[in-house]
C-alpha cells in the first residue's frame, strides 16, 4: 500500500467507492469542487495501483479540516481508515496546522471511536445537518489541537 496525491481524474473512481460505501454519498459536484486552492487530498492505493481509500481536506491559514475520508467497502475492516487518518494528521503537522476540525454523523460510532483514539474531542453539534432515512441527523463537531 502506498499514498499518492488524489487527482481530478480520479473522481470517477472515488465516486464509485463513495457511492458503494455510503448510504448518502457525496455528489460528483462535491468532488469536483474539492480540488481548489488550499485543498489537499490523497489516495491509498494497492500494489495494482487501485484506489482502496482516500481523504479530502483543506488547510485554511493554520486550521486543517477533514471533509471526507472513505475506504472501499470491500476493503473495510483492514485498518485502512486508520492509515488514512494517520497520513492526514502527519500531513497536517508537516503544514504546521494548529488544529484539526471535522464533523461526523452522530450515528457513525466506529468513526467517532477512531477519532477519539487519536485525541479528537467533541466541541459541538450541528442539529439536523445530515440527511438520513428518518429525515435528518446531527453532525458531531470534533477538534484536535496539535
Amino acid at each position: 500500500m502506498q499514498f499518492r496525491p488524489l487527482l481530478a481524474q480520479d473522481i470517477p473512481s472515488i465516486l464509485l467507492i463513495e457511492q458503494d460505501a455510503n448510504i448518502y454519498p457525496w455528489t460528483k459536484a462535491a468532488f469536483d469542487s474539492s480540488f481548489g486552492y488550499g485543498y489537499f487530498s490523497y489516495a491509498l492505493v494497492n500494489d495494482a495501483n487501485e484506489i482502496v481509500g482516500f481523504y479530502i481536506a483543506q488547510l485554511i491559514a493554520d486550521q486543517l479540516e477533514l471533509f471526507n475520508i472513505c475506504v472501499a467497502k470491500k476493503c473495510q475492516g483492514k485498518g485502512f481508515g486508520k492509515l488514512l487518518l494517520e497520513h492526514f494528521l502527519a500531513k497536517g503537522r508537516e503544514m504546521e496546522a494548529f488544529e484539526v476540525l471535522l464533523e461526523v454523523r452522530s450515528s457513525n460510532a466506529s468513526a467517532i471511536a477512531l477519532y477519539q483514539r487519536y485525541g479528537f474531542t467533541q466541541v459541538g453539534i450541528r442539529k439536523g445537518y445530515y440527511v438520513n432515512e428518518a429525515g435528518k441527523e446531527d453532525a458531531i463537531l470534533m477538534q484536535l489541537a496539535y
